[in-house]
Parts: C-alpha cells; structure tokens; sequence
C-alpha cells in the first residue's frame, strides 16, 4: 500500500514539475505538449517554464550564436505575447521531430519544419532533437504551428523560428 501511495505521489508531482517533470523524449515531448491542451489550462504558466537558461542557449547554439539568440529571444520571453496557445476546437496534437544533424542536412523528418530552420543547422550543437508540433482540430493537419521544442540540460525548452533571432 505504501509503495502505491509513493507511485501515485511520484506521478502527480512529474505531472505538476511540467517542463522539468518530463523525460526528453518523443513521449515526454507529447505529454508536456498535451498539457496545453486540457480545458482551463494556465497555458501562459506552461509556456513559461519553456523559457530557456543561459546555459540552455550554450547547450543548443555553437559559438557567438548562443549569446546572440539569447539577446533575441530575451524581448520575446519578456513579452506577454509569448504563449503557445491552440485556438477554439484544436484539440489535437500533431508531432513532429528532427535530429540537429538532420535539420543541418536538410533529411529525415527536416522537411516537417520550416524552411528557415536549414538557414540555422550549422549553428546547432550535434545530438539534439527537435520538435515541432501543431495544435488542430480533429481529422485536420492544418492549425496553429510551433517550432524548436528541445530537451536539455535535464529539462524542456523551446526556440522558435531561431533563424529570426539568428537573423538567418
């Protein structure tokens, strides 16, 4: 009994840690995502926790490209704009993920993400993978489109459109 009320404790406080609760991977990707899908969800709070770290930009930008996304992104994850929101009967979540090498070559799953995103794979560090997702409606693939979801340092953070913030 013990052991099953320690289970159940476990799992609700990896539910409530969200963007540090989950496991980088593709199932950790799609759990954390699902939470900005459950009606009455804070998804500004969610959103929030993506915000990346200094050592984040380190981690996922080679060379000068760390110190300057983070001064570009910086006017973006102040902002209140910053929310990853889907919009009225998008219930669905669409997934897609890249290997930073593969979004440097332009293969694998490269061709779900925007174009910019080759415009920047030769500023990202090896051995990274990124996500895009899509909030739709049921049976649709069209919906509201976000991009550069990754799992480091031990937790999850995003980098939208990093060919901007690079001005790729």
């Amino acid at each position: 009994m013990r052991k099953a009320v320690l289970f159940a404790f476990a799992i609700v406080a990896c539910n409530k840690a969200g963007a540090a609760g989950q496991p980088g991977t593709e199932a950790g990707a799609r759990a954390l995502l699902q939470e900005f899908l459950k009606p009455g969800s804070d998804r500004p709070a969610l959103t929030k926790q993506l915000r990346p770290t200094h050592a984040d930009y380190a981690a996922v930008f080679s060379g000068d490209d760390a110190d300057k996304a983070e001064k570009a992104y910086s006017a973006l994850w102040d902002s209140k704009d910053a929310v990853f929101e889907p919009k009225e009967g998008q219930t669905e979540l669409k997934l897609f993920s890249a290997s930073s090498e593969d979004l440097k070559a332009g293969t694998g799953n490269a061709r779900e993400f925007p174009g910019g995103w080759s415009k920047v794979g030769g500023s990202l560090k090896p051995g990274l993978t990124f996500y895009r997702w899509k909030f739709v409606k049921p049976g649709e693939d069209l919906g509201m489109a976000f991009d550069g979801l990754v799992h480091v340092n031990g937790h999850w953070a995003v980098f939208p459109k990093p060919w901007r913030a690079l001005g790729k």
